[in-house]
């Protein structure tokens, strides 16, 4: 996704309205006023502040379940609530794994006198088949109607489907709680009477500021899908990978069967610098025992993650040995790295697989361009398959660094911003030779703003399957507690004029099971399944030619998604993670002899055969529980070996070993090759960059 770091300094003089319950209640209050009156302010689109209110309200009711919208009559007394007049089936709902399934049934309930019991699974009601019940609200907006009106539910009970007809009437003791339903009735629409109301139902169990952050977070939903909420746990997280580094001991790990090894001391990094080694077998953090005891990942990244500067002791068991090693390690800044893999294809050919758009992105992009020209590259191929994105800053500094000149590279839009073009400023290092940008449905943003530049001025050939289609900007402010939030403020434009954002009106669950969707309609295996949208055609900028706007970058060449050489029992093995155990468990054991066969990755590359270890994983996946099937192995079995060879390569060398080797499965990879033996495939393009 384009994250974009501006600098945004805003001072809001907001009267205090809010609470008398402590500074934490006074900081929340403060918090959602202000980002309301952002949003107003800077969102990409007009906003109506009465559904923003009411979308937060939705929001913090969602995570107050299983209480449900009916509520005992003391709550309605001593807040003096009007309850709503509306009324529904006198039941709670939980969702449980996808299904929809009876919590309770109120006592003298609609529900109960229909039959109804706790732990039916509700499937349809009124026809409706609840494929867009995603919230709690979702289903009370579909359920409360007025008083005697009847639904007809159908249920799965153990193994039976049933239906019941359900005539709504009140219930004893119990009134609907004023939630903004869409009904048009007068219902709590605000921050300040519905914090009071859930700090009332919820006074010690949920803080306010949790209840928040789930209204919060359900109301950016509804604006769109990129407008999000961070929290100050989160935000360390999301930032490291684009920032290019964060603070720890710098080791690449995995827990083995509950056990934590190292996969790779990272180079450079605090642990290499102290002697940690590949295969290390992690027993103590700070002299707290940390294996065999159920230690997840999580708990192993609190452990080993700090400030910089700080000292951090473990106690590693190397080897086959019984005896323990005692390391201080000096907790520095540790690179995170957006090149996965450079390397030569082949004599002319490089290619440089990328995986984000961070701040370091330009200096290893440019690193790995100079030692590829020195090993004779006069083509590339670069790799933004399953690139989500990044800075915008740096899609558009990669793009220059392919067009020559002063063009255009992006533009941006929004209702209070006014566009801003960004174009082309230096003379690049990739301005010559074939180009050929690999893609599919997770590339997104960035990596789309710089396949839309490239295609929009005819530089080189996309090659792959339609982007994800994200042409919506944000930026991201600071609130007042710490945590952040991302705005959608404008919408950005390709060189030829095309906003590639696919629609998102069906709410953001839609949207994103949108790229899937394409599976099932046939677009991944197709070129004729892709629905080009004829209100949104543009030509090239050099060579005319057509391309597409509304939904993605759609390929010059589509590659179809390859399905073939899998099988149920090759997806065992992945889901289950049996070769990545397997390879670390067994260069573990086999490390020195391995060393002292392949002194180097070329050597490995073509000297290594995979027929025996292959023997070993089958035996060691069925100890971990997945049986042999040998038509289903046979059907996958190169597949198999090339994935089994890719991970005992990134163990026993670095991770970018890995691709190296998987990369003979890539099928746009074996795509790009012939292209570029073909001189017809780029006889429509500029060569020459114009």
């Amino acid at each position: 996704m384009i994250r974009i770091i501006f600098t945004l300094v805003i001072t809001l003089i907001l009267p205090y309205t809010l609470f008398s319950q402590g500074s934490n209640d006074r900081t929340t209050g403060i918090k959602v006023e202000r980002l309301l009156f952002l949003i107003e302010q800077m969102y990409v689109e007009d906003v109506n502040s009465a559904e923003l209110q009411e979308d937060l309200v939705l929001g913090m009711y969602n995570m107050l379940h299983p209480s449900g919208i009916y509520q005992p009559d003391s709550v309605f007394e001593n807040l003096n609530l009007s309850a709503k007049s509306t009324f529904g089936l006198g039941l709670k709902i939980k969702f449980q794994k996808g299904k929809i399934l009876v919590d309770k049934v109120l006592p003298n309930s609609s529900a109960e006198k229909a039959g109804i019991k706790a732990k039916d699974e509700i499937i349809c009601i009124d026809k409706d088949s609840l494929q867009q019940v995603y919230y709690y609200a979702d289903f009370d907006r579909l359920t409360a109607t007025k008083k005697a009106s009847k639904s007809q539910l159908t249920v799965i009970r153990e193994k039976d489907t049933l239906s019941f007809n359900v005539r709504k009437e009140a219930i004893d003791g119990y009134q609907m709680l004023p939630i903004p339903l869409g009904n048009g009735q007068n219902s709590i629409s605000n921050y300040q009477d519905a914090i009071q109301l859930f700090d009332y139902i919820y006074p010690d169990s949920v803080s306010n500021g949790t209840i928040t952050e789930h209204g919060i977070r359900y109301m950016l939903e509804q604006l769109d899908p990129h407008s999000t909420y961070i929290s100050l746990e989160e935000i360390h997280d999301m930032n490291a990978p684009l920032k290019g580094s964060f603070t720890g001991v710098g080791i690449r790990f995995q827990i083995l069967k509950d056990t934590i090894m190292v996969v790779q001391a990272i180079p450079g990094g605090p642990s290499e610098k102290v002697g940690l080694m590949a295969g290390d077998q992690i027993i103590k953090i700070q002299d707290e025992l940390v294996a065999g005891i159920g230690m997840k990942n999580k708990g192993v990244r609190d452990r080993l993650l700090g400030d910089k500067g700080t000292k951090v002791n473990v106690t590693i068991k190397r080897g086959k040995t019984n005896s323990f090693l005692d390391f201080e390690i000096i907790r520095d800044k540790i690179p995170i790295y957006s090149v996965d893999a450079s390397y030569m294809v082949n004599s002319n050919t490089g290619y440089i697989k990328l995986n984000n758009f961070s701040s370091t992105t330009m200096a290893e992009i440019r690193k790995a361009s100079f030692e590829l020209k020195d090993q004779g590259m006069e083509n590339l191929i670069l790799d933004l398959q399953n690139n989500g994105g990044g800075y915008l800053r740096t899609a558009v500094d990669l793009s220059d660094e392919f067009l020559s000149g002063t063009k255009k590279i992006v533009s941006t839009n929004g209702r209070k911003f006014p566009e801003r073009i960004y174009k082309t400023g230096k003379k690049g290092l990739l301005e010559k030779g074939k180009l050929v940008v690999l893609v599919n449905e997770s590339s997104a943003s960035a990596s789309e703003i710089v396949s839309g530049a490239i295609q929009d001025w005819d530089r080189g050939l996309i090659v792959g399957r339609r982007t994800f289609g994200k042409g919506l900007v944000q930026k991201p402010i600071e609130l007042p507690d710490g945590s952040q939030v991302r705005i959608t403020t404008s919408k950005y434009y390709t060189p030829s004029g095309r906003c590639i954002q696919k629609p998102y009106e069906d709410g953001s669950l839609a949207y994103r099971k949108e790229k899937y969707n394409r599976y099932n309609s046939g677009e991944s295996f197709s070129v004729d399944s892709i629905k080009f949208n004829s209100n949104e055609t543009f030509q090239t900028l050099i060579k005319d030619r057509t391309v597409y706007g509304g939904g993605g970058i759609i390929p010059d060449y589509f590659v179809p998604l390859d399905t073939t050489g899998t099988s149920p029992y090759f997806n065992k093995l992945i889901r289950k993670g049996i070769f990545n155990q397997f390879a670390l468990s067994w260069v573990n054991d086999n490390r020195k002899e391995l060393e002292k066969k392949y002194s180097n990755f070329d050597k490995f590359n073509d000297k290594f055969n995979t027929d025996n270890v292959v023997k070993k994983l089958i035996e060691y996946a069925e100890v971990e529980g997945v049986a042999f099937n040998e038509s289903q192995y046979e059907k996958a079995k190169s597949v198999i070996h090339t994935r089994i060879k890719a991970n005992i390569a990134q163990d026993l060398f670095d991770y970018k070993r890995f691709y190296q080797v998987i990369n003979k499965l890539n099928n746009s990879l074996e795509k790009s090759l012939e292209l570029l033996k073909d001189d017809k495939a780029f006889s429509k393009l500029a060569l020459n960059n114009q």
